[in-house]
């Protein structure tokens, strides 16, 4: 995938320096993205190592392309899922 650079470690911690600027006590952790998160968990978990150049090529929705990515992360990391998905299966 093609990943804007601040889709990255540096990128995150700016967005919690914004959040902390200017304020001299907080008590709340810093709102982060939804789409923001879902990108740099699936950019550091899955597409450093597998790359899925297609997932920007497609030309599918962003929400079509979110399903991918977290039916990707799930598969890769949750056996619960697996499992799940193999009983599906043996139903269909």
């Amino acid at each position: 995938m093609i990943w804007k650079d601040d889709i990255s470690f540096d990128g995150f911690q700016k967005r919690i320096d914004e959040w902390y600027k200017d304020k001299e006590f907080e008590l709340c952790d810093p709102p982060i993205n939804a789409q923001f998160a879902l990108d740099l968990i699936f950019k550091t978990l899955v597409d450093d190592k597998e790359h899925f150049p297609y997932l920007t090529t497609n030309s599918e929705s962003v929400e079509q392309t979110n399903s991918i990515m977290l039916d990707l992360i799930l598969r890769k990391y949750s056996k619960k899922y697996r499992k799940y998905n193999k009983k599906q299966k043996k139903k269909g």
